[in-house]
């Protein structure tokens, strides 16, 4: 029976998963344990399969470098939206933009993590092809870790850019509200103009009897009429 210990350091010591992948590996027919491997090459000048595989570490590093660079453009894109998504005027919101970028970092997002998902397919072949030291291991286990850890750094700011953006949003719609209610209050045209209260004037009796009457003569007509004939018999009677 072979003992193993395990040393505390204060790094994150690795040794202990990558026996465990490679004794499960073993069980299932896919590997020999490492060990074994590097006495075969000590007491072997021309091992039958090399130790590590050259195209599939090569795949490896150019597919990791293209996710990394994929995740910075992404973030840069965030930082775009970001600067978008804090605008507060009511009159120059860039909201056509704002949709056009959101949906393309969201697509950016979901092929990353595919990617990345690859990615850690071709660690897993090269693990099962017997392919693999434990620096290697260790190595390719951190770059897939760092990626994974920056692509769901990035998913959280967008997550964060779009609920600033909500918040906006609600606090324009309060604005223009407030807006339109003060502008209505103090425009003179947009008030509502009073009923007539006033009664018509042919709804009161006596103002409809003085409208009947001619109005080239006085309300005082009688006596008018008596001065009159009082002047002609003083002129024309002896």
């Amino acid at each position: 029976m072979t003992s193993s210990t395990t040393t505390t350091t204060k790094y994150r010591d690795r040794t202990a998963e990558f026996h465990s992948i490679t004794q499960t590996l073993k069980k299932i027919g896919g590997i020999a344990p490492v060990h074994q491997n590097k006495s075969y090459q000590a007491n072997n000048s021309s091992p039958s399969k090399p130790l590590l595989s050259y195209t599939t570490r090569s795949e490896f590093n150019k597919k990791a470098s293209l996710i990394g660079s994929g995740v910075q453009e992404t973030s840069q894109k965030i930082s775009r939206l970001a600067q978008l998504a804090k605008r507060s005027s009511m009159f120059n919101d860039p909201t056509v933009e704002i949709q056009e970028l959101t949906v393309l970092i969201k697509n950016d997002i979901t092929a990353l993590n595919a990617a990345l998902t690859d990615l850690q397919t071709i660690q897993n072949m090269e693990i099962a092809d017997g392919n693999y030291s434990e620096d290697r291991f260790v190595h390719s286990t951190t770059v897939c870790d760092d990626l994974k850890s920056k692509l769901m750094g990035a998913t959280k700011r967008l997550q964060d850019v779009l609920t600033t953006r909500t918040e906006n949003i609600k606090a324009h719609e309060n604005r223009k509200q407030i807006f339109s209610t003060t502008v209505s209050r103090e425009n003179p045209f947009l008030r509502q103009a009073k009923p007539m209260t006033e009664p018509p004037p042919w709804s009161n009796p006596s103002n409809a009897f003085a409208n009947s009457q001619p109005s080239g003569l006085p309300p005082n007509g009688v006596q008018v009429g008596n001065q009159l004939r009082y002047v002609f018999l003083h002129l024309y009677m002896p």
